[in-house]
């Protein structure tokens, strides 16, 4: 008797299993993807200086000055304070030419090199090009680049979102309707790659006489997986 009850639970235990088995099997799984396309609304230019003297209180000095006089004239142009942030300051010594035939003597520094950047946040990117023009025409001599953004980059994200969404839903309503079968309910939604805004075209062009500023568009991509049940 307790043999017979113990092979009646194992095959009740296997029927369980395979029924489970069974219902994940009966959905649909797409992948949907949402673009969403917006003009940026704000520029952020990476430029400061970078000075070479002999002496490190010389070349410290030389670009302390440059760089007062680099925010100052930012700033006269309407950029706040708080959008102007320094990034990135080094000081490196230069060394002398190494003497194959003096092999024995020390490294010697003949000169320092210092860096000075900055990132400026223009709230208006028409604004991008005149300041930027300004910023070097003070003596910023090190512009290392300018990249356009979103003041409100999740709002751009929660509208690609949706659309990624609604484009799942319509490749399981156009599959199900090509196998002749029934939607159930959703059954789970997994995002996976969402992406920063990003420029869709070149997004400057800089000459002497002037930098104009071509912001273009930015394009923000959600990318999800949907499974949605079958009817029997």
């Amino acid at each position: 008797m307790g043999l017979i009850l113990l092979v009646a639970l194992l095959v009740s235990g296997c029927t369980t299993t395979m029924a489970s088995h069974d219902t994940l099997g009966d959905t649909i799984v797409v992948t949907g993807v949402g673009r969403f396309s917006a003009a940026p609304d704000r520029a952020l230019l990476t430029l400061g200086v970078e000075s070479q003297a002999a002496t490190l209180g010389e070349a410290t000095g030389d670009a302390a000055r440059r760089m007062s006089a680099v925010v100052t004239r930012v700033k006269s142009l309407g950029v706040a304070d708080t959008d102007v942030a320094t990034i990135a300051y080094s000081v490196d010594p230069r060394m002398a030419p190494s003497d194959p035939a003096r092999r024995d003597e020390p490294p010697r520094i003949v000169g320092y090199h210092v860096t000075n950047l900055v990132q400026v946040t223009v709230r208006k990117p028409a604004d991008a090009g005149p300041i930027l023009d300004a910023a070097v025409a003070a003596g910023a001599n090190a512009v290392r680049g300018i990249r356009f953004t979103l003041a409100d980059a999740a709002a751009a994200q929660a509208q690609a979102r949706a659309s990624a969404v609604g484009d799942a839903l319509a490749k399981t309503r156009q599959l199900a309707a090509a196998a002749d079968v029934r939607l159930g309910p959703v059954l789970s939604i997994r995002e996976g790659a969402v992406s920063q805004p990003v420029p869709m075209r070149a997004t400057a062009a800089m000459r002497m006489e002037s930098t104009p500023i071509e912001p273009g568009q930015l394009e923000v991509v959600v990318t999800i997986e949907l499974r949605q049940a079958i009817q029997r």
